[in-house]
């Protein structure tokens, strides 16, 4: 895709394109106007400098076999226009559990964090509702009837 031509830099936005060939004839090259929508138009992401933060999500643990790491499913709702519905989608995240303390069904809120390697860039930062694990009842020992009986010697 060529990038269009314009006061010395390339356009990514094409979307702004318009707007900024009728506002380059209405404001002066050094108003700051004229500066941020350059800025806008020569970086996709916004000005130059703004990172997007990223947010903190809540989800639900759903494997904590590695070593100081879970992996967390996170579910969103979304209206789709089409069908006029609402939408589940489920993302997984991989994140860092410094203590191991989280386990299978655990509801957890994540902060996001540098990258910690490959997948994971996210920490969890509390256990918000633990999991209630199932634990069978032990049955009572109860002796052997034929194991206390003796056979008769002959």
């Amino acid at each position: 895709m060529r990038a269009a031509q314009g006061a010395g830099f390339q356009f990514h936005n094409f979307h702004l394109l318009g707007a900024w060939l009728w506002y380059r004839n209405t404001v002066s090259p050094l108003s700051p106007e004229h500066r941020r929508l350059n800025s806008l138009l020569a970086f996709p992401s916004g000005i130059a400098g703004e990172e997007k933060k990223m947010k903190q999500v809540v989800g639900t643990v759903v494997s904590n076999k590695m070593q100081k790491s879970v992996v967390v499913a996170v579910d969103r709702l979304f209206h789709h226009k089409l069908y006029n519905r609402y939408v589940k989608r489920t993302s997984k995240f991989m994140a860092h559990d410094e203590q191991n303390q989280c386990n299978m069904g655990d509801r957890v809120r994540l902060d996001p964090s540098r990258p910690l390697s490959k997948r994971k860039h996210w920490i969890v930062a509390e256990i918000l509702k633990k999991a209630r694990i199932y634990v069978p009842p032990s049955t009572p020992a109860t002796k052997n009837p034929s194991s206390s009986s003796q056979s008769p010697a002959s």
